[in-house]
């Protein structure tokens, strides 16, 4: 039953995540995670800000949702490693982003 409460856990919370790096890549909705976070972005540059934070956020739900698939149907737990790299990748993206658009700490 322990594999139903984390199937539940990880596939919402990938699906949540997905969602909303959708919503921001295409939809550019960025008011989803902050309002005052893209003040400094320049008009010219926001497509390409909301793309990187977009695919940021998708890249770490679908983590989530492989993590899940790989612990389950190998019954080792190298999904964890798989969660580990998405984690890492997207934070990189989402602080490089930060960092070459809004021109300020975040």
């Amino acid at each position: 039953m322990e594999w139903l409460f984390t199937l539940i856990m990880n596939i919402s919370l990938g699906s949540i995540l997905i969602v909303c790096g959708y919503l921001i890549w295409k939809k550019q909705k960025i008011s989803l995670i902050r309002r005052y976070h893209y003040k400094r972005v320049k008009d010219q540059d926001r497509k390409i800000y909301y793309a990187e934070i977009g695919v940021a956020l998708i890249i770490v739900g679908l983590s989530f949702i492989f993590m899940w698939l790989i612990n389950y149907f190998t019954n080792v737990s190298y999904g964890i490693l798989v969660l580990a790299v998405g984690f890492v990748t997207g934070m990189f993206l989402f602080v490089h982003a930060e960092i070459k658009f809004n021109r300020d700490k975040f």
